[in-house]
């Protein structure tokens, strides 16, 4: 309690704070401690033990004499006093910069957070934006998705499409190798003429007014469908606008560009005749072209081409194989269909001769 170490407000420096020079010796002859006369020495001036003045500052308003008397202790009262007030008054000044600095540095964080803010509401908006790009990804996505799942299944069903259309072009192969191995072209079609009809297999062409001749007419035009692939297959030769289509009685000639097929038969005179001649019309275009084709390759020589028949458009010679009513009309059907048989059977002489010098 005697002593401590402070640093005086006033001046500055540091220094011990010795209490002892408030005691009075006379007092403590009655009995009052030193302790108690310095808390009571303090208190009379108004001043805190701890107020952090130094003795140097203290004693210009306390030690200019050593006498007690009252007017000396007003006066050291008095000026601390105003050391006191001045000391508050520059704590005052300390708390308010310290007020100004502090609201300085507020507004500079409230600055700074404010351009964070702007910072965070850009990133969001970048944010949202990547996201929609993102959607709009997925949505892409997941179209291309459904359009290549749909394409695989297109291209599967192709390749089955595709294995079965070889299997069956493998399938024609092995048969025709099984029949080129038995002469099919002397052995399998045996064509022949009456004096009014030509006949391919048996089947003759005959009234087509008559229903009862629709399954020898349908017959024997199976047969020439099929004799007509097989030297078509032989000879390597593919029309760029037909399509035989072998099936017996139910045999049938499709257009490539129209996808479009007809039967080339006939089962009733008032509904199916008109695309029997349109057929038949067609098949004639198909050998025509066939022909024209074996010329061109060398397959038939100068003098089998000018003593075979010639096809002119849907006539033979000059003979129509169009079905039209009238005796005349018919006549000129049986005969064309006559010319028919014999260019496929100068046909199949003719292949025979290509392939066994000594046919000739």
């Amino acid at each position: 309690m005697m002593s401590k170490i402070y640093r005086c407000l006033d001046c500055g420096k540091e220094y011990k704070f010795d209490f002892s020079i408030l005691i009075d010796e006379k007092e403590l002859s009655v009995g009052t401690s030193k302790e108690q006369q310095i808390k009571k020495r303090l208190k009379s001036f108004n001043f805190p033990e701890e107020s952090n003045i130094c003795f140097a500052c203290l004693k210009l308003v306390n030690i200019k004499n050593n006498n007690s008397s009252k007017n000396n202790s007003e006066q050291i009262k008095t000026q601390i006093s105003e050391y006191i007030k001045e000391i508050k008054q520059n704590y005052s000044k300390e708390e308010e910069d310290l007020k100004k600095y502090s609201e300085t540095e507020e507004n500079n964080e409230i600055n700074e957070l404010n351009k964070i803010k702007a910072e965070a509401e850009k990133d969001e908006l970048e944010l949202n934006n990547l996201l929609k790009e993102l959607e709009n990804i997925e949505n892409e996505e997941s179209k291309f998705c459904a359009e290549f799942i749909d394409l695989e299944i297109k291209l599967y069903f192709e390749e089955i499409k595709k294995m079965n259309n070889t299997e069956l072009i493998n399938n024609y192969k092995n048969k025709i190798n099984r029949i080129n191995a038995n002469n099919i072209f002397s052995e399998l079609f045996q064509i022949s003429f009456s004096e009014k009809f030509g006949t391919i297999n048996g089947c003759k062409f005959n009234d087509p007014y008559i229903s009862n001749n629709y399954d020898s007419i349908n017959g024997g035009w199976g047969y020439i469908i099929l004799l007509t692939k097989l030297l078509s297959i032989k000879y390597k030769f593919e029309s760029s606008n037909y399509e035989l289509i072998p099936e017996g009685n139910f045999s049938k000639i499709q257009i490539k560009k129209e996808n479009e097929l007809f039967e080339i038969g006939i089962s009733d005179k008032n509904r199916t005749i008109d695309k029997f001649n349109k057929a038949m019309e067609m098949y004639l275009n198909y050998l025509n072209e066939f022909m024209e084709f074996l010329i061109k390759e060398g397959k038939i020589e100068k003098k089998g081409e000018d003593i075979c028949p010639k096809i002119c458009g849907n006539t033979i010679n000059e003979k129509s194989i169009l079905i039209e009513e009238g005796k005349d009309k018919i006549d000129n059907w049986y005969q064309c269909l006559k010319y028919l048989l014999t260019i496929l059977k100068f046909l199949i002489c003719q292949t025979l001769k290509n392939e066994d010098k000594s046919y000739d």
